[in-house]
């Protein structure tokens, strides 16, 4: 079975300002990853060599990968996650409020 070849990046200047940015000013984990994988990936690293120095599975490394090809920058975002909104019960409010 031959092997999956990764989609290669190219990044324009302002993708690649903007990327950086978010590596050093993000404050969530998730979107400076997000960043460094596609700044490796336009360097030429290959998905193996990403996820081997970031300790991310290829598989992370590949999907975030082919959508920021699909999408560019507005693909790194966080959707929501579909299906109904988790409900709050009143028994977990009663026993915030009377542990206060």
């Amino acid at each position: 079975m031959p092997r999956k070849t990764s989609v290669p990046i190219e990044i324009t200047v302002e993708e690649r300002r903007e990327l950086s940015a978010l590596l050093r000013n993000s404050r969530r984990k998730r979107n400076w990853v997000r960043a460094d994988i596609i700044l490796r990936a336009a360097e030429g690293q290959t998905n193996y060599m990403i996820a081997k120095e970031l300790r991310l599975s290829r598989n992370t490394v590949q999907h975030w990968r082919y959508r920021f090809a699909r999408e560019r920058l507005a693909g790194l975002k966080t959707r929501p996650i579909p299906g109904r909104p988790k409900k709050i019960e009143s028994k977990s409010t009663e026993v915030i409020a009377r542990g206060n």
